[in-house]
C-alpha cells in the first residue's frame, strides 16, 4: 500500500504555484494592497471547485481529482475565474464613493473583475467541453464510452438484424 497523501500535496503546490504564477500574485507586483491578493488556501479552494465543476459537467468520464487532472493548461482559467470573481465580491462589499467640492469619485473594482471573471469562465467552459467530447469520443471507439440515448432506442445498435458491436 502506498501512502498518497506526500504526492497530492506535492501536485497541490505545483498548481498552486502556477496559478499564482499566472495570476501574477506576487507582492512585488501588487502596487494596490500590501502582500498578495489570493492566498494560497483561496488559490487551492478555487482549485477544488473547478475540479468539482469538471466532475459535475457530462459527459461523465470519471473523477478528476488532484492525483488524474486534466491538463493544468485546460483548468488554469477556470481555477482564475473563481478567483477573481472572489476578489470581486470583496470588491463589491467594499465599494465606495465619494464626493468633495464638486468632484466625485467612485472606486469600483468590481465591475471589471466581473468582466474578466466571466470572460475567463466562457474561456474555460469551451475548452472543457472540447476535451470532454474529444475524450468521450476517444472512448466511445472501446467499450468504456459514453453511450448516447440512440444506443439505448435502438436496442443496442441493432440494425435489420446484425449488431455493429459484439
Amino acid at each position: 500500500m502506498t501512502i498518497t497523501a506526500p504526492i497530492v500535496a506535492k501536485r497541490m503546490a505545483e498548481v498552486t504555484a502556477s496559478v499564482r504564477a499566472y495570476m501574477r500574485d506576487f507582492p512585488e507586483l501588487n502596487r494596490l494592497i500590501t502582500g498578495q491578493e489570493s492566498s494560497d488556501r483561496q488559490i487551492q479552494w478555487a482549485i477544488m471547485d473547478t475540479l468539482d465543476e469538471w466532475n459535475a459537467t457530462p459527459p461523465f468520464l470519471g473523477k478528476a481529482t488532484l492525483r488524474n487532472m486534466p491538463p493544468i493548461s485546460m483548468l488554469r482559467d477556470g481555477i482564475a475565474a473563481y478567483l477573481i470573481e472572489s476578489v470581486a465580491i470583496l470588491q463589491t462589499r467594499n465599494e465606495v464613493s465619494f464626493s468633495d467640492g464638486g468632484l466625485t469619485v467612485q472606486i469600483a473594482p468590481a465591475r471589471a473583475n466581473l468582466q474578466i471573471s466571466a470572460l475567463l469562465r466562457e474561456r474555460f467552459l469551451q475548452k472543457m467541453g472540447k476535451y470532454k467530447d474529444s475524450q468521450n469520443i476517444e472512448a466511445a471507439m472501446d467499450v468504456s464510452g459514453t453511450n448516447s440515448e440512440l444506443y439505448y432506442v435502438n436496442d443496442g445498435y441493432f440494425y435489420y438484424g446484425v449488431s455493429y458491436y459484439p
